[in-house]
């Protein structure tokens, strides 16, 4: 499978290096302007983004005690707070990230810009002398993290063609969740067998190669692309279901999105995903060293078992999704994540069968697996949708939303989202834990997704993209 420029992007790239001569383009302008190396980059920035967030939280610990000698009764309410900050940050600065994103011509000067910020926010944080030193660190690492998932994601969004979005969109986020997997293990590995300041220097070694990427990378002259006229993908689809819809010239940006069912859905998935996914962070590792004694490094496994299936299957999700479409992936697999929280609930309960003397453990672990196997074909639908859903309107009302489109407000929608049920995970989930315990806790989330599949079966697009008529640019 290859991914192609929108033909109407091509051309124009095509006529602007005709009308230049070839001794006046930048050296290795081909290939760096090349679809490859742009998504190759967003790769990039978005793995160092998850890398340094996770970096730092095997490290923390080591920071607070021996070098800014914080007392151990505070220990563990900075600890949260350092690591809290990042999503606070991200509610707050998202919408602002994404309006002036939106008003630049390209998206290269707000990525350099962003890289710029998080290069300071890491040496601050790695050379912290004092708390305040420390969370400013982290508050420059925060807003340059939103930049990139905002900014990364509106990239991809205007380089790749709509029938391979799925495919591009879930392939960044196996990239990114690379990040999160490696960056606590290295660092915690690092530190134990050379020192602080060996270990600090791999994220300063990530960060070069991104910087590198950034710079190189040139942009695509064409921005918002158009869908190629005659090409049946869900975007025309939903264009044929608007035309009877008055869409707003220079309409509210927010009030236009939120008020469309398919953009709440999709908005819902991701928070009701992050919060489920950081729940387990607060209850997971008390209930399974209560019910079945496992120690902390089995813990680990249990965690990466939760995020390595979705590195692996995402790519693939994605390419069903451009093949079949959001709708039917996203119920299906909705209902089978909540049979699976269910029976997570039960494994080391009292019910005879699943008790922590008979299936209790096996079905537990299974559980864990099965979750982040199915996840990518739920919460991996999210920014395909609602980038299909806002071209279809730009296409529709072309000044809806500015001359510069309004990807990067719609990507920090999405960061937002993310970032809210970052923050509530943990509460909620702890909350439930206590006052009705855990089996009752994870059969919460299961309803939780039964939600999800009827709202994906009301909202999200059905078309089938098998019938989509292939150009051989597509293939």
């Amino acid at each position: 499978m290859a991914w192609t420029l929108s033909p109407s992007s091509n051309h124009l790239l095509a006529n602007n290096m005709n009308e230049v001569p070839e001794t006046s383009l930048p050296i290795g302008c081909h290939w760096r302007s090349s679809k490859w190396f742009i998504l190759s980059t967003v790769a990039i920035a978005l793995f160092a983004e998850t890398f340094l967030y996770g970096f730092l939280v095997p490290i923390l610990g080591e920071m607070l005690h021996n070098r800014l000698h914080v007392q151990p009764s505070q220990t563990q309410e900075l600890t949260s707070a350092v690591l809290a900050l990042h999503g606070a940050l991200a509610v707050v600065s998202a919408p602002v990230i994404g309006h002036f994103a939106d008003k630049q011509r390209g998206y290269k000067t707000t990525l350099l810009l962003s890289l710029g910020w998080c290069i300071v926010g890491t040496c601050m944080v790695a050379g912290a002398s004092s708390v305040p030193v420390l969370l400013l660190g982290r508050v420059l690492q925060g807003i340059a993290g939103s930049a990139v998932w905002i900014v990364g994601f509106a990239t991809v969004a205007d380089t790749i063609r709509p029938d391979h979005m799925g495919f591009a969109m879930s392939l960044m986020m196996s990239c990114a969740n690379t990040g999160t997997i490696s960056g606590p293990a290295l660092a915690g590995l690092l530190l134990e067998t050379t020192g602080y300041w060996i270990t600090w220097s791999i994220p300063l070694l990530v960060l070069t190669i991104d910087f590198i990427a950034r710079v190189c990378m040139i942009e695509s002259p064409s921005r918002p692309p158009s869908t190629p006229h005659g090409s049946l993908t869900e975007t025309a689809s939903l264009l044929s279901s608007c035309e009877e819809q008055e869409i707003p010239r220079n309409g509210s940006f927010w009030r236009i999105m939120l008020c469309d069912g398919r953009v709440l859905t999709c908005l819902l998935i991701i928070i009701s995903g992050t919060t489920v996914s950081t729940s387990f962070h607060a209850t997971l590792p008390l209930y399974v060293e209560e019910k079945f004694g496992w120690s902390p490094s089995t813990t680990g496994l249990l965690f990466a078992g939760l995020v390595v299936p979705g590195v692996l299957i995402g790519p693939v999700a994605g390419w069903v999704r451009d093949r079949i479409g959001t709708q039917r992936p996203a119920v299906i697999c909705s209902i089978l994540q909540a049979i699976m929280l269910g029976l997570m609930g039960a494994a080391g309960s009292d019910i005879p069968w699943a008790s922590a003397q008979t299936m209790g453990k096996p079905l537990y672990i299974a559980s864990i697996v099965a979750i982040g196997t199915f996840r990518p074909f739920v919460s991996g639908i999210a920014p395909v949708e609602l980038t299909t859903t806002a071209k279809a309107i730009q296409e529709k009302s072309p000044e809806t939303f500015g001359p510069e489109g309004g990807m990067s407000r719609l990507f920090s929608m999405l960061d937002v989202a993310a970032s809210f049920g970052m923050m509530i995970g943990p509460i909620i989930g702890g909350s439930l834990k206590e006052m009705v315990g855990y089996k009752y806790m994870s059969w919460t989330w299961s309803l939780l997704y039964l939600l999800l599949a009827a709202l994906a079966m009301c909202f999200l697009g059905s078309d089938d993209t098998q019938e989509t008529p292939c150009s051989e640019e597509g293939v």
